[in-house]
């Protein structure tokens, strides 16, 4: 198969894995202020700004990983300020820790959700291409 030939991305998805879904259902469904958009009993799917953001069934698909620290998805937000504010409010255990982390051009903060599964909420305190 040629580059030409390849298959266009068409979207672009993460998931993380998780031991009790019901949990992790209510949990990303805060953290994102909307329902999923697909379910199983071994899968739960989130439309995230165009993307899937999914979590799956440990027991289903991975009996033997480890759980936490296996993905690191970045979200994008245009108001890190309010990002925080929202998880301060519906998660504030979760936070990794307090306040945001400025690295040079990047506003971010990590948030860890029930399993131990890291997401870091990021914005970009001045224009750079590609991200």
């Amino acid at each position: 198969m040629t580059n030409s030939q390849a298959a266009a991305v068409q979207r672009l998805g993460v998931y993380v894995l998780s031991s009790d879904l019901s949990r992790s259902r209510e949990f990303y469904q805060d953290l994102f202020s909307a329902p999923p958009t697909v379910e199983t009993d071994v899968f739960i799917g989130f439309d995230v700004a165009g993307g899937l953001f999914a979590v799956i069934s440990k027991q289903a698909f991975a009996p033997d990983a480890k759980l936490g620290g296996n993905t690191v998805p970045y979200l994008k937000v245009d108001d890190i300020q309010a990002a925080l504010q929202h998880v301060e409010t519906i998660a504030p255990d979760a936070l990794r820790a307090p306040g945001l982390i400025s690295e040079g051009p990047i506003s971010l903060f990590k948030v860890t959700d029930p399993d131990g599964n890291i997401l870091e909420y990021y914005a970009l305190n001045m224009l750079i291409d590609g991200l």
